[in-house]
């Protein structure tokens, strides 16, 4: 968990926490694909916040979660750090040999190159045709063949 300090002599202020059971950890490492989905939302309530997560699949092609945090907003840094932790508890290494699949996430991109360089990296279909289909609700198209 991270705190700040307002000013150094100002009670701790609450940045970031995460969370990766080690039974989770073992058990992906053990049972799943060396595949991670990476997605966040937003934490509605008194406390505005973003849930990060990382969510693998198991064997009989289920989901399987691995690892979350709450963080202040959504960006290139708190995927960093997210994506150093988690690279740190699951020895991701480099990256290389691990797939990891998200929407296009504000920052994560960027972080994942920084972090993971060597990790392969694609957009989640689905994601991708809602994210079309939102953008060209009101034009219609025609098709040449």
């Amino acid at each position: 968990m991270a705190v700040q300090r307002v000013t150094p002599n100002s009670p701790p202020h609450f940045k970031r926490f995460y969370v990766c059971f080690d039974s989770l950890k073992k058990g992906w490492k053990e049972g799943c694909r060396p595949i991670l989905g990476l997605d966040g939302c937003f934490l509605k309530g008194p406390f505005k916040s973003e849930l990060l997560s990382a969510v693998g699949r198991d064997a009989n092609n289920q989901m399987y979660p691995v690892a979350w945090a709450i963080v202040e907003v959504e960006c290139t840094d708190s995927w960093a750090w997210f994506l150093n932790l988690l690279a740190a508890d699951l020895n991701l290494e480099d990256g290389f040999g691990f797939t990891i699949i998200s929407d296009q996430q504000k920052g994560l991109e960027i972080a994942i190159n920084d972090v993971l360089p060597r990790v392969e990296h694609r957009n989640c279909a689905r994601h991708v045709f809602a994210n079309w289909i939102g953008r060209k609700k009101a034009k219609s198209y025609e098709f040449d063949f």
